[in-house]
């Protein structure tokens, strides 16, 4: 059995809380938009957000310690820390209800503002046993309003909800990185455990809500801007960007498989 596990940051860390609210309730209908059943939906949080959506496969798990409230001297740099840092620890808390609350087989953490396939938990149970676990190597971009995705190559570099592993190798994404405390990049765990690839493109990164931990709404704009394509610099960028990804328009079979939905108007 898979069960999803969606960190969400405290009411008291968000620039809006009735937008984060709906951005996560998207997430969970996304979530539990499975095509098998037999999966769970753990979400560690603060406060609950403002939703008033229902699964008999959805819980709760509430946290008691202190959330990464900014500190009027503290950097941008310092703040960003403490909140992947808090991210970080429940997730592991997370991980650790769902080993002993269901005896989980695989994890797959999600964040609070993304899509996944219908698709995963059907395929993770059809696969499961010896397999360490998988990454999500394709994949969509989708920045928040616009009608079209980008599909990318490079998925799990760029999004955290791309990892599902068993429940003791959750461990090695943990704390052994200076950018990501949650490290959802590796592929190769020790030097006789590898992670395989999700054959089929299998989440949408969410990008511009003004709600990403890392992909500020500022980034997610530069990442999207071609700047000068004349310049030498500016092809290399170019060629780079289409190599690495592709343009597609938002359909009804793209809408009915990750649940998608627009919390903005497109």
């Amino acid at each position: 059995m898979l069960t999803f596990v969606v960190p969400v940051k405290s009411k008291l860390v968000t620039s809006d809380w009735d937008k984060f609210s709906q951005l996560f309730e998207r997430t969970l209908k996304s979530i539990c938009n499975q095509t098998d059943s037999n999966f769970k939906l753990v979400v560690v949080c603060h406060e609950i957000p403002e939703t008033t959506f229902c699964h008999q496969n959805l819980h709760y798990v509430h946290v008691d310690f202190k959330p990464p409230i900014p500190k009027g001297s503290e950097s941008s740099k310092s703040h960003y820390k403490a909140k992947e840092m808090d991210k970080g620890k429940k997730i592991l808390l997370g991980v650790e209800y769902a080993s002993k609350a269901f005896k989980t087989d695989y994890i797959m953490t999600v964040d609070s503002d993304d899509y996944v396939s219908k698709n995963i938990s059907t395929f993770v149970n059809n696969n499961s046993g010896h397999i360490p676990g998988w990454y999500i190597k394709n994949g969509y971009i989708h920045f928040e309003g616009r009608k079209f995705l980008a599909k990318t190559f490079k998925f799990n570099h760029l999004c955290g909800s791309s990892i599902i592993v068993k429940p003791e190798l959750v461990k090695y994404f943990i704390g052994i990185d200076s950018t990501f405390y949650f490290n959802h990049r590796l592929t190769t765990l020790d030097s006789n455990i590898e992670l395989q690839k999700v054959p089929f493109p299998a989440g949408i990164y969410n990008i511009g809500n003004g709600e990403n931990i890392y992909m500020s709404s500022q980034k997610a704009k530069a990442f999207s801007q071609h700047g000068n394509w004349i310049s030498l610099k500016g092809l290399k960028r170019l060629l780079g960007r289409l190599k690495n990804y592709r343009f597609k328009l938002i359909t009804k079979g793209l809408r009915d498989e990750f649940n998608f939905y627009p919390v903005m108007d497109e």
